[in-house]
């Protein structure tokens, strides 16, 4: 006897083994919708199907989601959609809603699409640009991939340091209106298609500059940071504070970590790691011998409470050694130099 799988059985069988998976009332639905000898037929084959095996339903269900899946594409469904909304809401509800959802749904789309191109293409697309645009839109890429964008920028048009001026731009945007997305939107054009926000997104623009230069290589890093600081010293200077947190601290490997247990001020350490996250913790007792670590968590205790000032100040200590240490060359973080 043939195994029971969705490769010999009628579309009929197949048919009646999804209806018997759904819940009573979809099923109720989808018998309102058939003809009379289709229910009929349908009703014979449940009555006499055998239980079939686990891998037949799946098959089954795994074939009618492809199949729906090529019937009406995921990026049709937002227009089907609206189409029915255009006919049940008042229009002045219907603009709200699509403001709000629709609009903000398909610019996260388009950015999914961005970050999946090559960065060399994306940059030819904005490279001319005004510095404004190309910087609400890196805002809204992955660091990582910002950074790419902006190795691939021309670093001058005329008197413009591109380079520069998009991460000056980065770091000032607070928040991005509707109207001024859909002005990009429509600068773009079809390259973009559309950006869409909704009633705007409130952005830390310092700190995505921050992690943009962050990702940048490190002579880069330098000079982009310098050209900002000549004709604002206090933006780079934010910039340049908000490039390494102490939470970040997590993201060094071992041997920088052994680098700063031998240029920090031990007590300072100690007043640092006072209710710091225990991953953070852990990253310098792991690089610390068993007898080491063990006396420094017996000196944490003997500390006691702390107040959350000096707790900061130490901190701040330990992250300026740390930045002494990239700048130095002796630790790396962030993209760091290219290895041939």
């Amino acid at each position: 006897m043939p195994e029971n799988t969705a490769t010999n059985i009628s579309n009929a069988e197949k048919a009646a083994i999804l209806l018997s998976t759904l819940p009573e009332d979809r099923a109720v639905d989808i018998f309102k919708h058939l003809k009379e000898h289709e229910i009929e037929k349908l009703i014979k084959v449940m009555i006499s199907l055998e239980p079939p095996k686990k891998e037949t339903v799946k098959s089954v269900l795994e074939e009618a989601f492809d199949i729906l899946k090529e019937a009406s594409p995921i990026k049709l469904a937002p227009d089907k959609l609206r189409k029915i909304l255009e006919s049940s809401l008042p229009p002045e509800k219907l603009q709200k809603l699509l403001e709000e959802t629709f609009i903000t749904e398909e610019g996260k789309a388009i950015f999914r699409e961005l970050e999946k191109m090559d960065p060399k293409v994306v940059a030819s697309i904005l490279q001319n640009e005004h510095p404004q645009v190309i910087a609400m839109v890196l805002s809204q890429l992955n660091p990582m991939k910002a950074a790419d964008i902006i190795q691939y920028l021309p670093k001058r048009l005329g008197v413009t340091n591109v380079q520069e001026e998009v991460i000056k731009r980065v770091a000032s945007l607070e928040k991005i209106p509707s109207q001024m997305l859909k002005v990009v939107a429509d600068t773009l054009e079809e390259e973009l298609l559309t950006l869409g926000a909704g009633k705007g997104e409130t952005l830390s623009g310092i700190d995505i500059a921050a992690e943009i230069v962050n990702a940048l290589p490190k002579d880069l890093q330098i000079e982009i940071l310098d050209q900002i600081r000549k004709e604002d010293k206090v933006l780079a200077d934010t910039i340049e504070e908000k490039m390494f947190k102490f939470e970040d601290i997590v993201k060094l490997d071992n041997r920088a970590i052994i680098e700063i247990l031998k240029n920090v001020d031990k007590n300072d350490l100690l007043v640092a790691l006072k209710g710091a996250p225990e991953e953070i913790v852990d990253k310098f007792l792991s690089n610390m011998s068993k007898r080491a670590a063990q006396m420094f968590m017996e000196d944490m205790e003997v500390l006691g409470p702390v107040k959350k000032s000096e707790v900061e100040n130490a901190r701040k200590k330990i992250i300026a050694k740390i930045k002494e240490l990239i700048e130095a060359g002796v630790i790396e973080y962030g993209a760091g130099e290219e290895y041939l």
